[in-house]
């Protein structure tokens, strides 16, 4: 299994300044630096950043890998099946990186260590403790899926059916996942908050905040994990998350699980949106 994790996302946003302005008030992210090009990055105070905020640059990711090393051979890996890949300078307080793009066309960049002193300090109802992972929404689930487990390296933790597959690259349950949909798109990203109690605090303070409730509070299934999800002023669709399921891969073997299709899978507690 390749060992990685997610470092940051960037969405693409009509506002930068003011989705900046969004994500402070509701999450407490800080601004990092403001690129030439409008560009916004956003993190903890501290550290690398966690969200960058673009005009017209479409959904990208990052994924740490734990030394130059590690990110030859990844690269070796996708030279050896024939994708593309590109070894880039980043403009700001970024590592250089190797970016390639999956079968739908999302943007990966793939790079060496980064700071992350700023994270797993969460503060209840003011900032998650980190990134966690993404989900990607696709009309090709099974290329996308065989992308990541047989070129990238990811290992499925959990499969429902040929509707959704949850893939892992380092101990927590899932770090992208791949859900069907129409097109290609972000289903949604996740911080991680520090535990239930926490949860309850958080969709009090979203509430004060007007933020409404897309989905949630839930329990899923794959991965165990509490969640809420919410909408940010563009509508890309934000989860807060705790209690992630882990597996321990160089202690035990896992096979992945099939789950039934259905509401009970997604949500154990029951209610389940239109949209999911």
């Amino acid at each position: 299994m390749t060992r990685a994790a997610l470092s940051h996302i960037g969405l693409a946003v009509d506002d930068p300044v003011e989705a900046a302005a969004y994500y402070a008030r509701t999450l407490g992210l800080a601004v990092s630096e403001t690129l030439a090009d409008g560009t916004i990055r956003l993190g903890w105070g501290r550290g690398f950043h966690a969200l960058e905020l673009a005009r017209d640059d479409g959904l990208h990711f990052g994924l740490e890998l734990p030394d130059e090393a590690t990110l030859a051979a990844f690269e070796s890996r996708l030279q050896a099946h024939g994708v593309p890949a590109a070894r880039e300078e980043v403009a700001g307080d970024h590592p250089p990186i190797l970016a390639f793009r999956d079968p739908d066309g999302h943007r990966i960049e793939a790079h060496g260590p980064v700071d992350r002193s700023g994270e797993h300090a969460a503060d209840p109802g003011r900032r998650p403790v980190r990134i966690h992972h993404v989900t990607l929404a696709s009309p090709a689930i099974a290329e996308q899926v065989a992308f990541y487990e047989n070129i990238l390296g990811f290992c499925i933790s959990d499969r429902m059916g040929e509707v959704f597959t949850w893939l892992r690259c380092n101990e927590e349950h899932h770090t992208v996942a791949v859900v069907a949909a129409d097109v290609p798109a972000l289903d949604h990203y996740a911080y991680e908050i520090d535990s239930w109690a926490s949860l309850r605090t958080w969709c009090d303070e979203l509430a004060a905040r007007d933020v409404s409730l897309q989905w949630g509070p839930g329990r899923h299934g794959p991965g165990n994990n509490l969640f809420v999800m919410f909408d940010d002023l563009d509508g890309n669709r934000v989860e807060l998350s705790c209690e992630m399921e882990r597996y321990w891969d160089d202690r035990a073997q896992y096979a992945p699980r099939d789950w039934a299709p259905g509401a009970k899978t997604v949500n154990l507690w029951g209610p389940v949106p239109a949209w999911r």
